[in-house]
């Protein structure tokens, strides 16, 4: 797919972070190069995990008692195509996003029992990345090369470009032809944060009672969020961020302090996605797209010692 070689090239270009304390990180699966590379990860109030194999175009779940098994083949394996950012609603369905080189783009939501389709008038969507949703069940899908927002309203009703600005367009210092912007995406408290991977920011991005977007603000910004992707917010409104080509994951607070969780150090590989659980852990994925030598691609469990916020 086109973000992964964009991607990658940040490796030569973003030094280490400086890594924080140590935390406990737990690999949970192993998966096996080449395929098996895992670049979404949701969980659901029951506890199930999902994953999202970005080069099979597979979403599968993990059961709490971690069992394993293909949940949906969402677009068909092959260059060019992958699945990526996930969320998972109250009733455990699970919305993903599906970058293809085809007219197979767009976000599917698969129910419990594997059956899936794609959200009315997201095949639109110039790069669907990253997907959450708000308390109503409206949709909001990053467009990673158009720096923008995607809202799909409750009850079905088509897609709509709900907020484009320059603050989530990047910046194209990987030199690939195209940019890469607005990424990882997390809803908290009427209002959307939005990673932007090359501008190296958060922005937060409030949303009217009428559903408009409204006021624009930059939550944190900096070279220890270059290259964000995946984020997630806790239950005490810190946002946590997977920085994928420093192999991080940070924790940004509410005034934009940026701590460093956990480096390559700990076992991260080129960590795209997180999710919180349900007692206090993190999950996290290695996409481990950059140069071999690392522990490889897995999902990880990492105990962080708070709490996420609640699934809408």
């Amino acid at each position: 797919m086109r973000i992964f070689l964009a991607i990658a090239a940040a490796a030569l270009l973003v030094p280490a972070a400086v890594a924080g304390a140590a935390v406990e990180l737990v690999v949970v699966v192993d998966y096996d190069l080449p395929g098996e590379q895992p670049e979404g990860v949701a969980v659901d109030k029951r506890g199930d995990v999902y994953v999202s194999l970005a080069p099979l175009g597979q979403v599968w779940r993990i059961d709490r008692d971690g069992a394993e098994r293909m949940l949906a083949q969402v677009v068909p394996a092959g260059a060019g195509n992958g699945v990526l950012g996930m969320a998972v609603d109250a009733p455990g369905n699970v919305y993903v996003a599906a970058a293809t080189l085809d007219s197979a783009s767009g976000v599917y939501k698969i129910a419990r029992d594997g059956s899936f389709a794609r959200l009315p008038g997201t095949e639109a969507i110039v790069f669907p990345n990253g997907v959450t949703l708000d308390k109503e069940g409206n949709v909001y899908v990053t467009d990673t090369i158009l720096g923008a927002v995607w809202r799909v309203p409750a009850g079905g009703g088509p897609a709509e470009l709900w907020f484009q600005s320059a603050l989530l367009e990047g910046s194209g210092i990987f030199g690939f032809g195209f940019r890469l912007g607005a990424n990882g995406i997390a809803y908290r408290q009427n209002a959307v944060v939005v990673g932007n991977t090359e501008g190296g920011r958060l922005v937060r991005v409030e949303i009217e009672p009428d559903g408009s977007a409204g006021a624009i603000s930059v939550l944190a910004e900096g070279l220890p969020l270059l290259a964000v992707d995946g984020i997630a917010f806790d239950v005490h409104g810190n946002v946590w961020a997977a920085v994928i080509a420093q192999s991080t994951i940070v924790r940004v607070s509410p005034t934009g302090e940026v701590t460093t969780i956990a480096t390559d150090a700990d076992g991260l590989d080129w960590a795209s996605s997180i999710a919180f659980g349900k007692n206090g852990d993190l999950w996290a994925v290695n996409f481990a797209i950059g140069p071999p030598g690392g522990p490889g691609p897995a999902l990880l469990r990492l105990d962080v010692g708070t709490k996420g916020q609640p699934v809408p």
